[in-house]
């Protein structure tokens, strides 16, 4: 049994492997800078590019996002292979798209770096000066052409501001300067003028020096395992999920509202099993008698009906009505209900509000009877016409017997099934249920990070609903060869 359980975890691995590939690029495809979600714009108080790579890394280390992507990279010849070191990534983007465009790294790369030194040129410049403020605007689109006809017109304007500095003409590589009390300040500008020869001789490459040719060549890097991905998937299997976009830990963030889903969700699902399984053996014991008419007819309204209005009519009953009122004297959480971890232990935040989780897990409960029982009862129905039933009962064997201990473990392999896509449900709980009753479960967690665009948080919750989905089966698996052990035979030897 335990080498058939090794070999289907094994097994099971690959499965994993691929869906944490998804999870992970969910981050990486969607929209927006990860570390811009995080720490924001405003600790960026520069237009030099390179002085904005050295906040910019300290953020990424925090992250996990200093690293290559992956393991390896295929692009062409002309994508340098430590294209991953340059911050931020719309620096990156850009530079990725004027090589695209000429070929030439090389190039590219000496007008990144004279970007960089006009803009502390410009910077350096008083504000006193009426042009520094429209270079300084001039200056960001510059910053932000990705395509060489905006970078002319950028640098076009560029120039045309500078020409604009009165009694100043920048010719070689200092400014001349007039004799008069006024325009004193501007020989403080030779760096401004050197940046702008060296800026436009930079641009002047890009469109003269392309080596497109080198565009079709492909090339692949390897990164070894220092790398994002790694780091990120050794994370989740230590429990160092990252933080969210509120600067909170992962699992820090994830931890109560996951223990609180489960929670009730494993009480809802005990008790479903606990009242289902017996009802549906007696209602096939009873075949077309009044338990199993009104049984089903029950059955079929429960699965039937919404979960949103079964709960707003119990939310209803309880508060409109003096005895629910007396029963349940709250049935809401509000944000402070919340598990706090370190605060407070669960056992406690358990007692002090498990009245307010009966609701939940009275709906909860109802919705799974419904579907658990029609299974059994179908299931007992299945078994209990085969051959060794009626062998049983030819022999003596009493009629209760007959049910629950020759027909019962057969009929549970639907609802075992039931059992294995139930158990990574949970993980997510159920959404309406918690926007009900405002639990601060999975459910709420889940939509609140998608709404926040929370990817780490999502690739997280998508991560564990893959494990639950993983050990549902493997247990589900366990329960097939309890049921009946010729299943764990015939696996076991082919």
């Amino acid at each position: 049994m335990l080498k058939y359980l090794l070999r289907r975890t094994i097994l099971a691995l690959p499965t994993l492997l691929v869906i944490s590939f998804l999870a992970f690029g969910l981050g990486k495809c969607a929209p927006g800078d990860p570390v811009v979600n995080v720490f924001g714009e405003e600790n960026y108080n520069t237009l030099d590019p390179a002085q904005q790579a050295v906040v910019y890394r300290s953020h990424a280390v925090q992250l996990g996002l200093d690293g290559p992507e992956f393991y390896f990279s295929l692009t062409t010849a002309v994508y340098p292979d430590t294209l991953w070191r340059i911050f931020p990534l719309d620096r990156r983007e850009r530079l990725e798209k004027l090589i695209g465009q000429t070929g030439n790294w090389p190039a590219v790369k000496n007008y990144d770096a004279a970007i960089s030194k006009t803009a502390r040129a410009i910077e350096a410049l008083p504000s006193s000066l009426p042009q520094s403020s429209r270079l300084r605007n001039e200056l960001t689109f510059l910053i932000r052409a990705d395509k060489l006809a905006l970078v002319d017109s950028a640098l076009s304007g560029l120039n045309a501001i500078v020409k604009e500095i009165p009694e100043a003409t920048f010719s070689g590589s200092t400014p001349r300067i007039v004799s008069t009390e006024f325009h004193k300040p501007i020989a403080q500008f030779p760096e401004l003028s050197r940046a702008l020869i060296h800026l436009d001789s930079a641009a002047y490459i890009l469109h003269t020096q392309k080596l497109s040719d080198r565009l079709l060549n492909p090339a692949l890097h390897w990164h070894g395992f220092d790398n994002q991905y790694h780091g990120w998937l050794k994370g989740f299997l230590t429990g160092d999920l990252g933080l969210t976009r509120r600067r909170v830990e992962v699992w820090v963030d994830l931890q109560s509202s996951l223990l609180s889903t489960l929670t009730i969700n494993f009480l809802a699902l005990l008790l479903a099993y606990l009242i289902a399984v017996p009802l549906g053996v007696e209602m096939a014991r009873r075949k077309g008698r009044f338990l199993d008419r009104w049984g089903k007819r029950s059955l079929f309204f429960l699965y039937s009906m919404p979960v949103f209005w079964l709960g707003g009519l119990l939310i209803m009953i309880f508060t409109n009505t003096s005895w629910g009122h007396a029963m349940l004297p709250s049935v809401y959480f509000d944000v402070q209900d919340a598990w706090q971890p370190g605060k407070t232990s669960f056992g406690d935040w358990w007692t002090a509000n498990a009245a307010k989780c009966v609701l939940p897990i009275i709906i909860l409960t109802l919705h799974a009877v419904a579907i658990l029982a029609l299974q059994m009862r179908n299931g007992v129905l299945s078994a209990i016409g085969e051959d060794y039933i009626r062998t049983a009962r030819a022999k003596g064997v009493p009629e209760e017997e007959v049910y629950w201990s020759h027909a019962f473990r057969n009929a549970l392999f639907p609802i075992i099934t039931v059992f294995a896509s139930v158990l990574p449900a949970m993980i997510t709980g159920s959404l309406v249920v918690e926007a009900l009753f405002g639990f601060p479960g999975m459910g709420n967690k889940t939509f609140e990070a998608y709404l926040g665009k929370d990817l780490p948080l999502l690739s997280a919750i998508m991560m564990v609903a893959a494990t639950l989905t993983i050990v549902g089966s493997l247990l589900a698996d366990v329960l097939y060869t309890w049921a009946d052990p010729r299943i764990r035979f015939s696996k076991e030897n082919g």
